[in-house]
C-alpha cells in the first residue's frame, strides 16, 4: 500500500500542472511524461507481479498509440503511456476492485465517462443563451467568429453547411459572423480526474454495471 501511495504522490501533481497546462495552452511538456515514465521503469524493478504488468503494459502502450492515430492528442496518449509505466495495475488502495487488472484501461475508460454529459451541459448552456438549433446545440455554441479564430475551439461549419463534427485545421478568416463552434477540451483535466477516480474508487463502467445485475 505504501508503494501505491507513492505512486500517487508522484503522479497527481504532475497530472495536476499537465491539465493546468492544458487548460492554459492545450499542451504539456514532456518532461512530465518522462519523469513519470522513469519513476514507473524505479518501480518496476520492486514489484512481484511482473507478468501481469508486463501484459498490462503491453496491452496499454499500443492501445494509446492507436489511439493517437485516429485522432487523441500527442499529450493524452502519452499521460495514458507514462501511467502505463508508473500504475500498470490497480492500486491496492483503490475501493473497488473489477476483474480488469489493466489500470490505465480504467483510467481512460473513467476519463471518457466523464465527458459523457457534455452534450447536456452543451444543451442548458445554449437554452440559457436562448440559442438552440438542434443538433448542433448538443456539440457546440454559438460564437463571432473574429473572436473564435482566438479561443480553443474548432467551427462546425464548412462551405456554410453545418456540421456536429469539429472542422479541422480551418481558416476562421473565412467565416463572418456567429458561427456554430466546439471546444478543443483538454482532455488531460478528464485524465486528472480519471486517475483520482481509478486510484480512490476503481472502474465506474464495471461498478455500475455489478450494481444492475445484483
Amino acid at each position: 500500500m505504501e508503494t501505491d501511495i507513492i505512486k500517487f504522490a508522484i503522479a497527481f501533481p504532475l497530472l495536476l500542472y499537465a491539465a493546468y497546462s492544458d487548460i492554459k495552452k492545450r499542451e504539456a511538456d514532456n518532461w512530465i511524461w518522462i519523469f513519470i515514465g522513469i519513476a514507473g521503469a524505479f518501480f518496476l524493478f520492486f514489484n512481484k507481479n511482473y507478468f501481469l504488468e508486463a501484459i498490462s503494459i503491453a496491452i496499454s502502450i499500443p492501445i494509446a498509440f492507436l489511439l493517437y492515430i485516429f485522432g487523441m492528442g500527442g499529450a493524452d496518449a502519452k499521460a495514458i503511456m507514462a501511467i502505463a509505466l508508473l500504475n500498470p495495475l490497480p492500486p491496492s488502495i483503490t475501493i473497488f476492485h473489477s476483474p480488469q487488472f489493466v489500470f490505465p484501461l480504467t483510467v481512460l475508460i473513467n476519463s471518457l465517462l466523464l465527458i459523457l454529459p457534455m452534450p447536456i451541459i452543451f444543451l442548458i448552456y445554449n437554452a440559457i443563451r436562448r440559442d438552440i438549433e438542434m443538433p448542433y446545440a448538443f456539440f457546440g455554441y454559438r460564437m463571432e467568429a473574429s473572436v473564435a479564430k482566438n479561443k480553443f475551439v474548432w467551427p462546425m461549419e464548412k462551405d456554410g453547411r453545418k456540421t456536429i463534427f469539429p472542422v479541422k485545421n480551418a481558416d476562421f478568416d473565412s467565416y463572418k459572423g456567429r458561427i456554430w463552434v466546439t471546444p478543443k477540451l483538454p482532455f488531460l483535466l478528464f485524465i486528472l480526474i480519471g486517475y483520482v477516480i481509478s486510484c480512490l474508487f476503481g472502474d465506474i463502467l464495471f461498478a455500475f454495471v455489478s450494481f444492475f445485475l445484483q
